[in-house]
């Protein structure tokens, strides 16, 4: 046996701990038993697990892959769920955008596409024709997306009542990202109707931020009127959940702690199933060299989650780490975008680029005019299972070789994005983190 690739080694308050990515174990141990595995990692040799461990230790050792007799066998275990993933056909996320156009310009958007006009009817039917199509399909979860979605929320509602007279609600979801600003009780009530169960909101900072980057004539303070739909959300839809999104740069970050507290006092009182989490602006690739310094790293995104607890925060960040065992689903065929025009893409952040559009619905709601190259490129290219370096990552488990478009960005496109989670070089300050909390008895999961 020798000591696996995944595993972990760290002290806090001096106790030992043993982290694996593979199986997220993270196990408590003695200072001989963490001292005889820590010069076992330093040596890279084998040896024989019982006599180093004894027998009943060196056998949770290995349930929990900390010790492994092949790293490549490790490897393979990570691959079989990833391919599993990959390959499965009983599921669907498709993403709608039901209109391209959005009433704010946002400076960090990458939606440059904003086209004018709704779905139309005929659209709508393709893309039901293609989704009823696979035979094996059990279960669907439709994102709705933009643009601004709620600006076409007659589209929601039409594709709604036709899907579901054919499909029937059985094995149906459905979640919206949205600005807020479009909400009303018209609008709640169909979105109650269309069974969304969660909602992501975006903001900006607090007031004069938010309102220097989502400005309208007609609307002199459209932060406050974004709390104010939050609240309507509230007493009409308790149902539903909510994430309020704050979109960080170095430019704004500082506002964050103080608008967590404000909107918890507001919202966070009131219900259970309202969060708040902040969302880094990178610097996608290099490509934005002008404006560099407004836009987080790697590491520096790192340690301003870091910091957070010192401020009495949570973040979905400071949770206990998860293996994703799941990628971006860019690689499974039954994940697909599609545009109002009936483009379709495998990566919602290229929706309404047809540059990068895969295909396009006929009316019998097959692909039409299909483009292999991009097609295949993001199906199969840059893939991290046959990445030299991310294959043998220790973080692999726990972040798949990052963002898959990042990935075919910089393997067909020349750019330079970082991939890496933001645990990497980092672990032990998240697990240190983790134990605190659980020891406060503060939810970490």
């Amino acid at each position: 046996m020798k000591i696996s690739n995944y595993t972990f080694l760290f002290k806090f308050d001096n106790r030992c701990y043993i982290y694996n990515s593979l199986s997220n174990a993270l196990i408590e141990t003695d200072s001989e038993g963490y001292s005889i595995l820590s010069e076992l990692e330093k040596s890279g040799k084998n040896f024989d697990e019982t006599i180093a461990f004894g027998k009943e230790f060196s056998e949770l050792l290995k349930q929990k892959h900390i010790i492994t007799d092949n790293d490549t066998d490790d490897f393979l275990i990570y691959k079989s769920y990833i391919t599993k993933m990959r390959n499965q056909r009983e599921g669907m996320h498709l993403t709608l955008a039901p209109t391209m156009e959005c009433c704010f310009k946002c400076h960090y958007c990458f939606e440059k596409q904003k086209k004018e006009g709704k779905m139309s009817a005929e659209v709508i039917d393709s893309i039901i024709k293609y989704i009823l199509k696979n035979k094996y399909l059990q279960n669907i979860n439709v994102t709705w997306f933009g643009g601004e979605p709620l600006m076409a929320i007659e589209q929601i509602e039409e594709f709604y009542d036709k899907f579901i007279a054919q499909w029937g609600e059985k094995g149906y979801s459905s979640d919206i990202i949205t600005t807020g600003y479009h909400i009303n009780e018209n609008v709640i009530n169909i979105l109650k109707k269309v069974k969304i169960s969660s909602m992501q909101i975006t903001l900006d900072g607090l007031k004069e931020t938010h309102n220097k980057i989502k400005h309208l004539d007609e609307c002199p303070d459209v932060f406050n009127k974004i709390l104010d739909n939050i609240n309507l959300i509230c007493e009409l839809a308790p149902e539903i959940s909510i994430v309020i999104r704050v979109n960080l740069t170095t430019e704004n970050s500082h506002e964050y702690v103080e608008l967590y507290k404000l909107l918890y006092e507001r919202f966070g009182k009131k219900r259970k199933n309202i969060s708040v989490a902040p969302a880094f602006v990178l610097n996608r690739g290099g490509c934005r060299k002008e404006q560099d310094k407004i836009f987080f790293t790697h590491a520096t995104r790192s340690k301003y989650v870091l910091n957070l607890p010192s401020h009495n925060l949570d973040s979905p960040f400071l949770h206990y780490p998860k293996p994703f065992f799941i990628e971006c689903a860019i690689r499974n065929e039954n994940a697909i975008s599609f545009d109002p025009d009936g483009y379709a893409y495998k990566c919602w952040e290229m929706i309404g680029n047809e540059k990068y559009a895969v295909w396009k619905l006929d009316n019998n709601g097959s692909p039409a005019n299909i483009n292999t190259i991009t097609l295949n490129r993001q199906l199969y290219g840059a893939d991290p299972l046959y990445d030299p370096k991310c294959s043998k990552c220790k973080y692999l488990p726990l972040c798949s070789g990052g963002c898959p478009i990042q990935r075919i960005e910089n393997e067909f496109e020349g750019k330079n994005n970082n991939l890496c989670c933001l645990y990497k070089g980092y672990l032990d300050k998240f697990m240190k983190i983790h134990i605190l909390r659980k020891e406060k008895g503060i939810y970490n999961y």
